[in-house]
């Protein structure tokens, strides 16, 4: 089986070509923006890492910002800045430039103010986009694929359709050589004994639930005991009772291949295999740490309720570089196919098995891999800012 890809340097392989602008914080997201505007197809990634959190955290988003940077899916990065920020932009740009990128650094500092800065990064981007535009699509396999995998607006038709049928996918990736990777520490309590013993040894096994009671008592500290503060009420209202049940639904989603290995946020895996990674469930966080993680593709697979009736993913943002298909598993919401890339509904309504919707999510993956573009893409709708992962307080 092979897609259509865009080579990169180090072994890379693009499922886009996109061209960005990062701004390395907050405060020079106006002006990442303003460059962005005056050329065609340049992608600006605004985010929300502001001066104010501790060293931990500003590791944390340093590592993420460069390994977004180095998402295969991208050409070419202008790292831009105001020269001041906590995370200096020379910094990300060396960071994204070791991925083999081209890479330029421009600050208002540098360049003397505010105009000039756009008028300097305007000229680099000018540059990026037509040697970009000359780069044609290869054949390859998908041993070169890395796909992130979320679910959302659990219900009881999540495990028996859509996330089936995601895990059937993530299974023949699997077999292909790909890599996949997954998080959401508080979605795997409860089934969380079940996903340790899949681990390929007993470092993994013990990271693994070394990561999730971290998670646990992170939460624990807020006097807030998530045993008992999920499911949520979407999810009851959805038929879900325990928060194992969610997390026995939820875990079907990522197949039966053997857990290879851990990532901290933002943390690249180095060889084939499924892998956990550390973040919180909210779908802006992970959405980055997919990103950064290196996947070209995202699946978020829904299970029903009034979630699928959003123009865009639940939790309202995704990474623009990074085309995500969205799979329905609710007959009911049948009506929102418009937006929908897959729909495993049929699999509830007795029309197809488990296997036949894989079948088919798998196809549109190598379509989508190849160039075809998925439905957030045709009707992209709102964008907030990026979320950066952080567990600090702000200062």
């Amino acid at each position: 089986m092979e897609f259509l890809g865009y080579e990169r340097p180090g072994g890379q392989v693009g499922v886009r070509n996109h061209v960005t602008v990062i701004p390395a914080g907050r405060c020079s997201n106006d002006l990442a923006g303003r460059i962005a505007e005056a050329v065609q197809g340049v992608v600006p990634l605004r985010h929300n890492h502001a001066c104010v959190l501790t060293k931990p955290d500003n590791e944390r988003s340093l590592r993420t910002l460069i390994a977004m940077g180095s998402n295969p899916n991208i050409a070419a990065v202008l790292v831009v800045g105001i020269g001041c920020e906590s995370l200096p932009a020379k910094d990300i740009g060396q960071g994204i430039a070791e991925s083999g990128k081209e890479v330029e650094v421009v600050t208002i500092e540098d360049a003397g103010g505010f105009q000039q800065a756009v008028d300097s990064g305007t000229l680099v981007l000018r540059e990026f986009v037509t040697r970009a535009s000359t780069l044609k699509r290869k054949p390859f396999g998908l041993e070169h694929l890395t796909i992130g995998v979320k679910c959302g607006g659990s219900a009881t038709l999540s495990g028996v359709a859509g996330n089936a049928a995601v895990g059937w996918l993530i299974d023949r990736v699997m077999e292909q050589g790909g890599k996949a990777v997954f998080t959401e520490p508080t979605e795997i309590i409860g089934a969380e004994h079940i996903l340790a013993e899949r681990a390929v040894n007993r470092e993994v096994k013990r990271r693994f639930l070394e990561m999730i009671d971290r998670n646990e008592r992170r939460i624990k500290a807020t006097g807030v005991d998530i045993r008992g503060t999920q499911p949520t009420p979407a999810n009851i209202e959805n038929g879900l009772s325990t928060i194992e049940e969610k997390s026995l639904g939820a875990i079907r989603k990522i197949g039966s291949a053997p857990l290879s290995g851990v990532l901290e946020y933002g943390e690249i895996p180095d060889s084939p295999g499924l892998y956990f990674m550390d973040c919180s469930a909210w779908t802006s966080h992970l959405m980055v740490g997919f990103a950064a993680a290196g996947a070209q593709l995202s699946i978020f697979s829904l299970g029903g309720g009034l979630a699928a009736s959003f123009r865009g993913i639940p939790g309202s943002n995704w990474v623009p570089v990074v085309p995500t298909l969205k799979v329905l598993s609710d007959p009911q919401m049948k009506k929102e196919n418009e937006y929908i890339d897959i729909y495993a509904g049929s699999i509830i309504e007795g029309g197809e098995s488990v296997a036949q919707v894989g079948q088919r999510l798998l196809s549109e993956i190598i379509e989508i891999a190849s160039g075809k573009l998925a439905r957030l893409e045709i009707n992209p709708g709102y964008q907030e800012l990026l979320e950066l992962y952080t567990d600090g307080p702000w200062i």
